[in-house]
């Protein structure tokens, strides 16, 4: 049974719509080149790529015994230093792949030379039970170079490749000829912004044997940028991908509980699990009961930082060797709640960089991770994932957020897909309380509480970075803002916020003899506008709700009167979803000022994205507005 399938693609790319190009070179044999191909400096489309897909083909044909087979021929030009990053080829691949073929074309005054890679240099590596890849780079590649590269696959699953018509580099062309059986009961599932070069569908074969061929091509596909709070790549990628008429969370559901790398696990005797269970048993409370476990499984055991939706070497070697993947370690988690009588279930899952759940194609290659459900009532639940050792048994992980889960019933078989969501907003509060000096300073503390998400994100960016490098995000990477000290409390505490307290003093640069000026918008995660772009090409994804506070008092110093304080006021989302209050006053001779900031709404489609862009300009005009002092 195939547990896993990796997608072809190795970056993401652009949705942007351009014209079909007339000059485009459909047929490229293998080994054959133009010298104008050799010649070319930029992409047409694309100046600024460091590399083009001149040509991207493959021929897919599925037989009446359920083999697959995969021939591919891609064509790459490497335009500068920057574009040879593209020589080095790792294609991940199940079951068998033969015919591998590889070489570098130059051009050598007017000789082209082709210069073959060594077949001892084509690697294969085992990546784990099912999933190998083969490793080559290509040799003598400089900017210039034309890379070409072909083979053969041969799939006998029920899981079918994904054909993504682009790269991250732009793409000249790209075409996918598929060839089934009628009996084959395969559908075509595609996802494109720009107009088909070829799109033919045509009849073949006759009788019992008679079948279908489906061609589909586009050109001229520029490369994919990056947006920010974008939905996971894979899904904004154009596509062609295969559904099978038969799939049915069903037959998922039986197969999880009958694979002997899942279903098969969840019985396992665990060592010593006797002598736990004995001292969990006298805990009567059930959450203070879950937490235990939770905690214990997650101190014991060291995540190998590989994401599958199996075992790799099974339950009770992972827990003897204390290492394991994120199934292995939520399967032993899910194996001692069990037997501490807490109802718990497998559910499977898809993290955030590895796509959305499609809902309607019900396939087991969607999901790369099991975590474990704990129903509490009709619609409250927990999800817990021991994996990662920021995780709380009582929150959501952050990473699974907004996407599908699987939940399996191994008793009964029993299943459900429902749509994870967490409907608690985070909420972060800033509190500054600062004076303001003659001699153009700021000097005061800043302390931020934050829960849920944006406290356990505060605690994964502050062990990530190092105490130095959080304490420069902090300060923006700002080089007239200096954090003296910086004490954080509660990082070990589940139930309390994230305390930091924060000393501070600021060179207010703008400030001269007659005037101050400051911008009471710090320490906030509102520096930058993330939405300047006019235009966008991907939906817009938060992830969770959440709430800001950020409240500051600042002393006037003597000798000084306010000329410029900006007006309270309050804006908000045509639809609701998002709203910006300002409150700004004078008293007891300092000025305090209060920003609201409500994300109640979490996503946004790129079709509302026009709105959203003006709400975000105005809301940053409003937060780095100046007040202004003037010297009396």
């Amino acid at each position: 049974m195939n547990k896993l399938f990796t997608l072809l693609a190795l970056s993401v790319f652009s949705l942007c719509v351009h014209a079909q190009s007339s000059s485009v070179k459909e047929d490229q044999p293998y080994g054959k080149i133009d010298t104008a191909d050799l010649i070319m400096k930029s992409c047409d489309f694309e100046k600024d790529a460091n590399a083009e897909v001149l040509f991207d083909k493959a021929d897919i044909t599925f037989d009446a015994y359920g083999i697959i087979t995969y021939i591919r021929h891609k064509r790459i030009k490497i335009f500068n230093d920057k574009g040879k990053d593209e020589a080095n080829i790792t294609i991940p691949y199940i079951d068998r792949i033969t015919d591998i073929a590889a070489e570098t074309i130059n051009l050598n005054g007017k000789t082209i030379e082709y210069n073959v890679i060594d077949p001892t240099l084509i690697y294969k590596q085992k990546v784990d039970a099912e999933e190998k890849a083969v490793v080559f780079t290509f040799p003598n590649v400089k900017p210039g170079s034309v890379i070409e590269m072909q083979y053969k696959w041969k799939i006998r699953s029920d899981i079918v490749p994904v054909w993504y018509f682009q790269s991250s580099i732009p793409t000249r062309f790209s075409e996918i000829d598929v060839s089934f059986y009628s009996q084959s009961l395969i559908n075509l599932s595609v996802k494109v912004n720009q107009p088909f070069y070829k799109n033919a569908d045509t009849l073949t074969g006759r009788g019992f044997y008679n079948g279908q061929k489906h061609i589909r091509a586009l050109s001229n596909i520029r490369s994919y940028k990056l947006e920010p709070f974008m939905t996971p790549e894979y899904d904004n990628l154009q596509k062609l991908s295969f559904k099978s008429y038969m799939s049915i969370w069903a037959r998922v559901a039986g197969k999880l509980l009958n694979d002997n790398d899942f279903g098969k696990q969840l019985d396992n005797k665990l060592t010593g699990e006797k002598e736990i269970l004995d001292k969990i048993d006298s805990i009567k409370n059930n959450d203070v009961k879950i937490d235990s476990i939770f905690n214990m499984v997650k101190g014991r055991m060291v995540w190998d930082k590989k994401n599958r939706w199996f075992t790799q070497d099974g339950i009770q070697k992972a827990w003897k060797k204390k290492t394991g993947n994120s199934t292995e370690i939520n399967l032993i988690l899910y194996h001692l709640l069990t037997q501490a009588s807490i109802k718990a279930y497998p559910l499977e899952v898809s993290t955030t960089d590895y796509g959305v759940v499609d809902p309607y194609d019900a396939s087991l290659s969607q999901f790369n991770k099991t975590v474990v459900c704990i129903p509490v009532d009709s619609i409250k639940y927990f999800i817990l994932d021991a994996s990662d050792k920021h995780n709380t048994y009582d929150q959501v992980p952050f990473e699974l957020l907004s996407t599908y889960g699987l939940f399996v019933n191994p008793k009964n078989g029993r299943y459900s897909l429902f749509q994870i969501q967490s409907d608690t907003p985070a909420k972060q509060l800033v509190f500054i309380n600062a004076s303001i000096l003659p001699t153009g300073k700021m000097t005061g503390t800043a302390d931020i509480n934050s829960d849920s998400y944006d406290k356990a994100n505060s605690i994964k960016l502050y062990n990530d970075l190092g105490e130095k490098k959080y304490i420069a995000f902090l300060a923006d990477n700002d080089n007239d803002l200096k954090i003296s000290s910086l004490k954080i409390d509660n990082i070990k505490n589940d139930t309390l916020p994230l305390a930091q307290h924060i000393d501070f003093e600021l060179n207010l640069t703008a400030s001269d003899e007659n005037y101050i000026y400051f911008n009471p918008n710090l320490f906030t995660s509102f520096g930058t506008n993330p939405f300047l772009s006019e235009n966008r090409y991907s939906n817009i994804d938060f992830v969770f709700s959440n709430n800001f506070i950020i409240s500051g008092v600042y002393k006037i110093p003597a000798g000084y009167k306010v000329d410029v304080l900006p007006k309270s006021q309050l804006i908000m989302m045509e639809d609701k979803g998002i709203s910006f209050k300002r409150i700004v006053g004078e008293q007891n001779g300092a000025v305090e000022v209060r920003y609201i900031i409500s994300r109640k709404r979490t996503s946004y489609n790129k079709e509302e994205y026009p709105g959203l862009y003006k709400f975000y300009k105005k809301m940053f005009e409003m937060l780095n507005e100046q007040i202004v002092l003037k010297k009396t």
